[in-house]
């Protein structure tokens, strides 16, 4: 019976709970009643023995032994910080790798998920959000459906009156006009709003009253047009003018001054009330036929949109029959909160919003930096245990348990990975997000949208980055046994699996990010320098606000040298654009329709395929011909689109002339049928010049100079035709930058472990390849010896992750453009031969040690 002993852990529990000064007692006790009952069985003994630990769990037991044990375990814990903080500078180089590696991870992963989450929480500022709605038209595209956020400019009135759930309702309607203080005039993009604007959009604590538009000649400035026009003034009561293109002025008075948060989807310049606009009286009626910008509505308490649902039924017959060149299939209704989200799926001149595909693949791309962080941690933890396996030897000699050893490398480990999260804040704040922030071009607030998420972030970045980085080592060195180590039997380093396979799953990760952003690159290149169907680089555009001006312009110009020919328009291409409906052969298709004057096609250096311009010569051209694009044809289902007819606006036109396809707006959408006709000159609202490619910029400054005569109330628009795409190429710009940043970091990371794991396992070495280099071994076969497994290693990361990278980085393009570049091998070839490049230089830097020591120095000891 003298081996039959109590259950371990119920006798740990007991010391766990029991007071100090009660614990012999009670454990005497407990024991000397074991042994009594063990006479009658080991099994029965046992359970009698968990019974009285749980009999003497009572009040008057339990007391100082659970704070001395929390005060040895904080003791305990301290030390392990302690010796942690001793080996890290014990391990300078080691150290500085691994933290600096982290804190690059950790500061992208910060800067992109603070970006994702004020992108996700956009108008949350917002009181009403959850009851706000935007409604949307849904027309068949060649045969797809296409959500605008074009809608009735009745639709809301109606909704308000019919729907007994709706409290309010709002229309927004965008266009230009000169906006003069004294003497100063600019051109501003207007908005138009219902006078419920500031009910529905909560910008009152931003200093606006809900009833700012409540009178017709209100007007609210957003700060930077308050400093604009009135510098240091307080604007509020200050009266403005605005002449719009129609020529009319209206006098208005300063009612607000509105503050919008970063984090806002209607980025409005200036607003103005509804009223203001139906008073210009641009159409003859406002009826169903005409379309504004954007329609909200918000619903009472307690009522959902689903109430208004069945309504919209009645206004879409309503609208069809009322515009049957334009019939829509439905409305879609979105709530607020999903805009941002959802915004790719709506055209909307209105809504702000970026691709969320490339917000996902933004923090895809920040989770693999942070693994390719954590996995550069662990491998060189790894290869540099065996500095320590004496230490871990002797503790287990004198008693250390597995699960404290186990502890104390994880608790060291918390202590790096602490400071490289404490160093990566920093990074981010001082660096990456101002980076950000230059090339998205807007602002993003170094901030969480709660105090809640912020916390779980932080504690879950850092147990994710402790327990990728730091719990393998741990358990792995904690199993070590003594005997072994003590007697230097254990080894450990370069050809550990775990060290080759983690450092080959590392430089899959790196090559397919790499060969990945390489793809995105070369795509965004391509765009870039994309043909946009026609020679841009010899115009100018300037935009006119009556037939007097366009006159004036128009022969100032056409006397000139420099100018070899001028045309005007009523929409221009790559700045406005009329959107129309066909209805074929029971096709029903959209259209971009265009009316210009003679010579506008030759002016725009648009490509004739085949047939002719407009001729002033045949006055039929003017009621009858058109002239479409290649993509209008093959809508149309013609094997030869030349002099075939159809109907549009009650008059039957007749081709006259094909162009090649051009790009109107820019490479996120795709080209539809274009239809071009022929308007008269007191229409025009554009007048577009083209020069000498070598006389641009002197002809912009001539033609701004003309206009000082001209229109000297009205601020000169002109633009030059290479810019139309602006914003476009700016945004292209800023992917690159972003990516080939994504890219370098990428590199760094794989490099910046593997050189830590090559020091370290040359430093090991040295006295190996000193005693090769006696023995007759030159620089070759040990550079061979050395690197053997890396082959092996890059290889077959090469082999899983290049084409990885290859296909994703290509799906996603496919999903973000329309017509994107097909991947070739060149982004291919140049991201695998940078990395192959990056690696021999990592590698061959240390190279250089084994060549230059003295095997003499290094086999001295020995």
């Amino acid at each position: 019976m003298k081996n039959v002993r109590p259950p371990l852990w119920a006798d740990r529990i007991l010391e766990w709970y029991c007071r100090a000064d009660r614990l012999e007692e009670i454990q005497g006790d407990a024991y000397e009643l074991f042994e009594r009952t063990a006479k009658k069985g080991p099994q029965i003994a046992r359970l009698q023995f968990v019974w009285n630990v749980i009999r003497f769990f009572r009040l008057k037991n339990i007391g100082n032994t659970t704070s001395r044990y929390r005060n040895n375990s904080l003791t305990m814990f301290y030390s392990y910080l302690l010796i942690g903080f001793r080996n890290a500078v014990r391990n300078g180089l080691t150290s500085i790798i691994n933290i600096g590696g982290l804190a690059l991870g950790a500061a992208g992963a910060i800067t992109i998920f603070i970006f994702a989450d004020q992108w996700f929480h956009t108008d949350n500022f917002h009181v009403n959000r959850d009851r706000i709605y935007e409604v949307t038209n849904v027309i068949n595209r060649d045969n797809q459906r296409v959500t605008l956020s074009d809608t009735p400019l009745l639709l809301g009135p109606m909704l308000q009156e019919d729907a007994s759930g709706i409290e309010h309702f709002v229309r927004l309607e965008i266009g230009n006009g000169a906006v003069k203080r004294g003497e100063l005039v600019f051109s501003e993009k207007i908005w138009f709003a219902d006078p419920a604007f500031f009910e529905i959009f909560t910008f009152s604590q931003f200093g606006v009253p809900p009833n700012a538009l409540a009178a017709k000649n209100s007007i609210v400035l957003t700060e930077p047009l308050a400093e604009k026009y009135f510098s240091d003034e307080n604007p509020i009561g200050q009266p403005l003018s605005i002449k719009f293109a129609n020529g009319q002025s209206v006098d208005l008075i300063v009612s607000a001054v509105a503050y919008l948060p970063p984090t806002n989807t209607l980025h409005f310049d200036l607003l103005l009330n509804m009223d203001v606009f139906l008073g210009l009286k641009l159409k003859d009626q406002y009826d169903w036929t005409y379309m504004t910008d954007a329609t909200f509505v918000m619903m009472k308490p307690g009522h959902g949109v689903e109430e208004i649902v069945p309504l919209m039924n009645k206004y879409k017959k309503l609208q069809n029959e009322s515009s049957p060149d334009w019939m829509i299939e439905d409305f879609k209704i979105y709530p607020l909160p999903s805009l941002v989200s959802k915004g790719e799926e709506i055209e909307s001149f209105m809504i702000g919003s970026g691709h969320p595909q490339g917000v996902y693949a933004m923090g895809v791309i920040a989770f693999v930096l942070l693994l390719l962080a954590c996995f550069n941690y662990t491998n060189i933890s790894v290869a540099t245990i065996s500095t320590r396996l004496r230490e871990i030897g002797i503790r287990k000699v004198i008693g250390g348990r597995k699960s404290e050893i186990v502890q104390q490398f994880i608790a060291e480990n918390l202590l790096l990975c602490s400071f490289a999260i404490g160093l990566g804040v920093l990074i981010s704040y001082l660096f990456f997000m101002p980076g950000l922030v230059a090339l998205v071009d807007f602002q993003i607030p170094f901030a969480f949208s709660s105090g809640r998420l912020m916390l779980t972030f932080f504690v879950g970045i850092l147990i994710f980055v402790v327990m990728v980085s730091g719990v393998y080592p741990a358990f792995y060195v904690s199993g070590f046994q003594p005997v072994q180590i003590l007697k230097g039997k254990e080894k450990f380093g370069q050809r550990s699996k775990f060290s080759r396979i983690l450092l080959t799953f590392q430089f899959v990760l790196a090559f397919m990010t790499i060969v990945g952003c390489f793809v995105f690159i070369d795509n965004s290149l391509y765009l870039r320098d994309k043909d946009w169907g026609y020679d841009h680089a010899q115009n100018i555009v300037v935009p006119v606000s009556s037939q007097e001006q366009f006159m004036k312009l128009r022969d100032k110009a056409t006397t000139h040298k420099d100018i070899i020919s001028q045309a005007g328009s009523v929409g221009h291409v790559g700045f406005w654009n009329q959107r129309s409906a066909i209805d074929f052969q029971e096709k029903h298709f959209e259209i971009v329709s265009y009316r210009v004057g003679y010579d506008y096609m030759e002016t725009m250096n648009l490509r004739l395929r085949e047939g002719r311009f407009f001729e002033r010569k045949m006055v039929s051209d003017s009621v009858e011909a058109v002239i479409v694009n290649e993509n209008f044809v093959n809508t149309m289902g013609w094997a030869n689109g030349l002099n075939q007819t159809f109907m549009h606006d009650s008059i039957r036109r007749t081709v006259i002339g094909i162009v090649k396809n051009f790009h109107y707006d820019d490479f996120y959408r795709g080209i539809l049928p274009v239809m071009f006709t022929l308007a008269p000159e007191k229409e025009f609202q554009y007048l577009s010049i083209k020069v000498d490619s070598e006389k641009v910029k002197e002809t912009e400054l001539l033609v701004k100079e003309w206009w000082k005569e001209i229109g000297p109330d009205d601020p000169y628009r002109g633009i030059l035709q290479d810019d139309v795409f602006y914003n476009f190429q700016k945004n292209n710009r800023s992917d690159i930058r972003i990516i080939g940043f994504v890219a370098v970091m990428a590199l760094l990371l794989a490099c910046l472990g593997l050189f830590g794991l090559v020091s370290y396992n040359i430093t090991r070495r040295l006295k190996e390849f000193s005693v090769r280099k006696v023995f007759g071994a030159n620089t070759v076969q040990i550079f061979r010896l050395m690197n053997q497994d890396y082959v092996w290693i890059l290889s077959i990361a090469f082999i899983l992750g290049a084409p990885m990278g290859f296909f994703l980085m290509e799906y996603l393009i496919k999903h973000i453009y329309v017509e994107p570049q097909p991947a070739g091998a060149l982004p291919f070839a140049t991201a695998v031969g940078m990395m192959l490049i990056t690696v021999a230089l990592t590698i061959g830097s240390q190279m250089n040690r084994v060549v230059r020591e003295n095997p003499a120095n290094t086999l001295r000891s020995e």
